[in-house]
């Protein structure tokens, strides 16, 4: 808890921190609770992060690349858009308006590195709301505590595919250049519908496979070789519109697809 001073009474009021309000988001069937970490994050109990599968992900949970990721994720976005890249405040300030966020809502950030969008969704929110941001690697939330901190925002490391969260807790969610690194992708994004609430706004940024076609052999070299998913055109699409999202749009360039869609 904080305190506060009550410029109404004088007096000082206390108030829930960040951290406790992500607690009481909590699913007591499928999180033990939030136990602190020393950097200032909040390590889940009783989820398992999944093993990485691939070098793609074994780089992402490195402190080595937590370290240039700053560097190397605009790069490598840029190459592979051929548009500015996310990451810089245009971006962030654009993610936001399309997420649609307000003062006092509730909006997570999966798979949220270093925490560049985690923290403008903070002051997005504003102080009666919350951000989290929800990683896998720790190095990634080292980074992300000391970078991008804020009174609305907490840090959680856990499992995209195995959300701590109630149903139903969120305003918006968000995967920004993440999901084709994830295990079962569309399992991770199944648990980001289930979390949002009805009219609850989601944002995907992920790869696209050449063409769109995912089934050609180049296509499945190039995964191999990445160990990085290249998701078809209408692969995510498809799927928010089967598990019942509306105001579907998607936006191509590239070897990359932004992807806005609204929960019925």
């Amino acid at each position: 808890m904080t305190e506060n001073l009550d410029p109404r009474e004088g007096s000082l009021t206390t108030r829930p921190t960040a951290a406790d309000r992500a607690r009481a988001l909590l699913d007591p069937a499928r999180c033990r609770g939030l136990v602190p970490h020393d950097a200032g994050y909040l390590q889940t109990a009783g989820i398992e992060i999944p093993a990485t599968r691939g070098f793609g992900q074994q780089l992402m949970r490195t402190r080595f690349y937590a370290g240039v990721y700053q560097l190397g994720r605009p790069i490598g976005l840029r190459v592979a858009s051929a548009l500015q890249a996310p990451g810089r405040d245009e971006d962030r300030a654009r993610t936001a308006r399309s997420l649609r966020l307000r003062p006092g809502h509730t909006v997570l950030d999966i798979a949220c590195g270093p925490g560049n969008f985690t923290g403008t969704y903070g002051h997005a929110v504003g102080r009666d709301g919350l951000a989290i941001g929800l990683d896998a690697s720790h190095p990634m939330l080292r980074r992300a505590v000391a970078d991008n901190p804020g009174p609305a925002v907490a840090y959680l490391s856990g499992d995209a595919e195995n959300l701590p969260f109630r149903d139903g807790v969120a305003d918006a969610v968000s995967c920004l250049a993440a999901l084709y690194l994830i295990n079962e992708p569309f399992r991770a994004i199944e648990e980001m519908a289930r979390v949002l609430v009805p009219g609850g706004r989601i944002v995907l940024l992920t790869s696209l496979a050449p063409g769109g076609r995912r089934d050609r052999p180049h296509v499945m070299v190039m995964e191999r070789l990445s160990t990085m998913r290249m998701f078809g055109r209408d692969e995510i699409t498809d799927f928010l519109r089967a598990l019942g999202f509306d105001e579907i749009e998607q936006v191509t360039a590239g070897l990359a697809q932004t992807v806005t869609a609204t929960k019925r």
